[in-house]
């Protein structure tokens, strides 16, 4: 199985770095030339919880230099970039060929409009990951991944995209794909949009009793939203189970989610989500396919979501430079 890679991130390079090892047949795309060439000459190096590691890699900065067709290709761009780069891409991967989403949120849509319902592949991404100053990759957290074709097919191909991804974590191949996205989606409209909001690391964000009331709210509201949209959502992680959290207007279960959320802090500690690094950065956020998805999707099947509502724009503002993150931002959501 021939692979090529878009995208040398912190997703995508500790996911080409893990499948290079085991012996995989994988070419990256980097469209940066500076780190094209540090991935070329130097590797990419991981750190953290999947311990470290060093690959080098043949590198392209653009899909005009290739030269033959491969079986997958893997695009882990952002969100925004998606599209166009699966339309790049198209003529370079063969006629039974594949393509996999690797971006947060429900992206099988976007992919599935450029290349076909067939070739397309969600992939629910189960770890975290930080772009060092130094272009290094650090693995905040390990999990498990999801991959299934969105039109629900099992078939060979698929089977055996599902032991490459073994490289890199325990992998599962779904038929229902957008549902467990949106188990993962739930998780970083809470994290990421929080951290947005206040600026602050997990660890620092949660341990506010606000901030865990947004998050109940966020997640409520996305939960409701998902019935009405005929998603039958999975718990994230095997662990967290939405569906407690239409429960917990009573004190008895909103105490136990709050527990849960406390524990979501505890184990994230320090990590500052990808919203958030982005905003560090001067970058466009990823909020549209976070709260922004809820929202919009709020409106069209006639859901409330106010509280995502709130969020989005106000993540909107700091996006552009009209407000500033701060803890103080959370006493201005309305519950």
């Amino acid at each position: 199985m021939k692979i090529i890679l878009v995208g040398a991130g912190s997703i995508g390079g500790t996911t080409a770095t893990m499948i290079k090892e085991k012996k995989h047949d994988i070419e990256i795309i980097e469209v940066n030339p500076e780190r094209a060439e540090k991935i070329r000459t130097e590797g990419i190096t991981l750190t953290g919880a999947l311990g470290n590691h060093n690959e080098k890699f043949t590198v392209y900065t653009s899909p005009d230099e290739l030269i033959e067709k491969y079986d997958v290709c893997i695009i882990a761009t952002k969100y925004f970039a998606l599209a166009p780069v699966a339309k790049q891409m198209l003529p370079h991967v063969k006629e039974d060929g594949l393509f996999v989403s690797m971006q947060n949120g429900i992206c099988t849509g976007i992919l599935a409009d450029v290349v076909g319902k067939e070739k397309t592949v969600g992939c629910m991404i189960g770890f975290g990951a930080t772009m060092l100053p130094n272009g290094d990759v650090n693995v905040t957290s390990g999990g498990e991944l999801k991959i299934g074709r969105l039109d629900g097919r099992v078939d060979a191909k698929i089977n055996e995209l599902c032991e490459v991804y073994k490289s890199l974590l325990p992998t599962t191949v779904v038929t229902d794909i957008d549902a467990q996205l949106y188990s993962k989606l739930i998780i970083n409209s809470c994290i990421n949009s929080i951290a947005a909001l206040t600026g602050e690391p997990v660890g620092v964000m949660l341990s506010d009793e606000r901030a865990k009331d947004i998050f109940l709210e966020i997640a409520r509201e996305a939960t409701y939203l998902s019935k009405k949209m005929g998603l039958k959502v999975p718990p994230y992680a095997k662990v967290l189970n939405y569906n407690l959290l239409l429960l917990s207007e009573s004190n008895g279960y909103k105490k136990i989610c709050k527990k849960l959320v406390s524990i979501v802090g505890k184990k994230f500690g320090l990590v500052r989500p990808s919203t958030l690094q982005s905003l560090d950065r001067g970058e466009k956020t990823e909020i549209d396919i976070f709260n922004g998805y809820i929202s919009k999707n709020g409106k069209k099947y006639g859901v409330p979501t106010p509280v995502n509502d709130q969020i989005y724009d106000f993540i909107k503002r700091i996006e552009n430079g009209e407000a500033v993150s701060s803890m103080s931002n959370l006493a201005q959501i309305r519950l």
